[in-house]
């Protein structure tokens, strides 16, 4: 019976789970994201997120299997830490979140009604999927 329970209690947690793509974000915040991108990051990665050599590409399907399986709040605690590399960690979450916004918008991934939080603890919860 107590298997029983621990099955229940994991099928409900993947389906609780969310996903990138669930609609994460919202149109608007990908447009924010996409002015705050070509402010912070487009310098370095490239005005297409195709990044260079020595920096790399922030979109489409190589971006979204390099990080498959984790979390937004690991590639928003990535970024937070990090970037910009000339100024690690002051970029505001705000600016994170809409900047993680335009990079999934930019990879395909569905807009939805609600906007992506600026908080890594409300993050973890969602997953990224390289393929739906």
């Amino acid at each position: 019976m107590q298997r029983f329970w621990l099955a229940l209690a994991l099928c409900h947690a993947a389906a609780t789970a969310a996903s990138v793509w669930d609609g994460v974000f919202t149109e608007q915040q990908a447009v924010r994201g996409g002015k705050a991108y070509a402010k912070q990051c487009a310098s370095c990665h490239g005005d297409k997120l195709d990044g260079n050599n020595q920096t790399p590409g922030l979109a489409g399907q190589e971006f979204l299997d390099m990080w498959n399986g984790m979390s937004l709040a690991d590639l928003f605690d990535q970024v937070q830490a990090t970037m910009p590399a000339d100024r690690p960690g002051k970029l505001a979450k705000s600016d994170n979140a809409d900047i993680l916004a335009y990079l999934l918008k930019t990879s395909g991934l569905p807009a939805g009604k609600r906007e992506l939080p600026a908080d890594s603890d409300k993050l973890k919860d969602i997953r990224i999927q390289s393929k739906h």
